[in-house]
């Protein structure tokens, strides 16, 4: 009898010291999840805060990049014919029969020579017409890539910040 009272204490003690072991580690891995727990909460919510600190800085650049590739710049080309006109601008002229002091009064050959310089002098302003258009065109797009180039540094930029 006292043999199986023994061993019945033994029994007792060995499952009450398991029971108080297992109490012992769950209370550990539960403080370590909690431990966890937080740290992902902080690390959560400094990433909403620096991808909401992006999305703003992206904002900003993708304004900026619209601001620059939408505006419209005046035409050199649509107001220099009327310039020329004016006098506000004059285009070189090498044609000798179009200085003034050659073309004589009134003859049949003077008004042949007015046409003539009336058109040259047309032909230039088409000229310079289409030159600057060509000029004003290839300016355009050459602002269209510095202001891709500007956007998309500031991209990485923004990005690398930390």
């Amino acid at each position: 009898m006292l043999l199986i009272a023994m061993a019945g204490a033994i029994a007792w003690f060995g499952a009450h010291e398991r029971g108080i072991g297992a109490a012992k580690v769950q209370a550990r891995w539960d403080a370590a999840s909690k431990a966890q727990a937080t740290v992902a909460a902080k690390a959560d919510a400094a990433a909403r805060v620096k991808e909401h600190q992006q999305a703003t800085d992206f904002a900003v650049i993708a304004s900026s990049y619209l601001q620059a590739t939408t505006h419209d710049y005046p035409s050199i080309a649509d107001t220099l014919p009327a310039a020329v006109a004016a006098g506000a601008v004059q285009l070189r002229n090498n044609c000798p029969a179009t200085r003034s002091g050659d073309v004589p009064g009134a003859s049949a050959a003077s008004r042949e020579r007015d046409a003539a310089a009336t058109q040259a002098l047309a032909d230039r302003v088409e000229a310079a017409v289409a030159a600057v258009r060509a000029g004003e065109q290839a300016d355009a797009r050459e602002r269209q890539l510095g202001a891709q180039v500007t956007a998309l540094q500031a991209l990485l930029n923004a990005e690398r910040k930390p």
